[in-house]
C-alpha cells in the first residue's frame, strides 16, 4: 500500500508540482490550499507524512502541527520563506521533523520527504499501538539506561521510569540519541547537527535550542535538580544521567 502525503498550500501552482513530484516518488499525494481543506481531508484519511505551509489563508501553519503533534508522530515538513530563520527554529520547536525553503528545488524536497519517511515508518512499525506500557527490564533492544529511561536505537523508542513509551518526533529522537552516544562529552551545535544524519542546517543552529527545550519538558530529570541535556554556556550540551 502507498504511503500517503497530505500537503497544504495556498498556491495551486506549487501544489501541482508537488503533487506530481511526489507521485513520481510512489506516494498517494492529496493536496488542500487552506486550513479548512486540510482538517477535513485529515478527519476522512490517515497520512504518513505531512507537508505545510507555513503562511496560509485562513490560519498558520504552526497551529497545525500543534494539532497533529498531540495525537500523530507522523513525520511532518514546513514550507517556509528562506528568509524566516524564526519559522524554521519555532517550527522545529513544535514537533516539525524538517524544513523545505522557499524556492525549493523538487529534487531536495522528494529527498527531504523519503527521509523523514524512512525514519517515521522505522519508528511506527517498531510501535505498535495497543500497549502503553512494556515491562522493561525484561525487553530486549534496550540501548542505553539512565534514571529509569530506557531507549531502543534500533526500535527508535523511549520508556519512561514507570514503562510507559515517551513518543519523541523524528528530529528529537536523533538529538537524543546523539547526546546518549557520547554521554558525558560537552558538544557543540555543529557536532551536533552533523551527528543528526548529516541533516544540512544551514545557519540555524538555534533548532538546536529549541530541540533541547522540547526534550527537556519530556524527559524530565528524576531525583536531582539539574536536566539531564546541560547547557554548556559558550560551547554547546552534554548529556548527564
Amino acid at each position: 500500500m502507498k504511503a500517503k502525503i497530505l500537503a497544504v498550500d495556498d498556491e495551486p501552482e506549487i501544489l501541482a508540482l508537488v503533487e506530481a513530484a511526489l507521485e513520481n516518488e510512489g506516494f498517494d499525494v492529496f493536496t488542500a490550499l487552506s486550513v479548512s481543506d486540510f482538517r477535513n481531508l485529515n478527519a476522512e484519511h490517515t497520512f504518513d507524512i505531512y507537508l505545510i505551509d507555513v503562511g496560509l489563508p485562513d490560519g498558520s501553519g504552526f497551529s497545525l502541527v500543534k494539532e497533529l503533534r498531540k495525537g500523530s508522530d507522523a513525520g511532518i515538513l514546513l514550507l517556509t520563506g528562506r528568509s524566516s530563520e524564526t519559522d524554521q527554529v519555532v517550527g522545529l520547536e513544535i514537533g516539525a521533523d524538517d524544513y523545505v525553503t522557499k524556492p525549493f528545488r523538487l529534487r531536495e524536497l522528494a529527498a527531504r520527504v523519503n527521509a523523514v519517511y524512512r525514519r517515521s515508518a522505522v519508528q511506527t512499525d517498531a510501535s505498535p499501538a495497543q500497549p502503553d506500557r512494556v515491562e522493561p527490564p525484561e525487553f530486549s533492544g534496550i540501548d542505553f539506561t539512565f534514571d529509569g529511561y530506557k531507549l531502543s536505537m534500533s526500535g527508535r523508542r523511549l520508556w519512561g521510569p514507570d514503562g510507559a513509551e515517551i513518543v519523541l518526533t523524528t528530529a528529537e529522537f536523533d538529538l537524543l540519541a546523539a547526546l546518549l552516544k557520547r554521554r558525558g562529552q560537552v558538544l557543540d551545535r555543529d557536532q551536533l547537527m552533523n551527528a543528526m544524519k548529516g541533516r544540512d542546517w544551514e545557519s540555524y543552529d538555534r533548532a538546536i535550542d529549541g530541540l533541547v527545550s522540547r526534550l527537556r519538558r519530556k524527559i524530565p530529570a528524576i531525583n536531582r535538580a539539574t536536566h539531564y541535556v546541560r547547557t554548556v554556556h559558550g560551547v554547546g550540551y552534554s548529556f548527564n544521567g
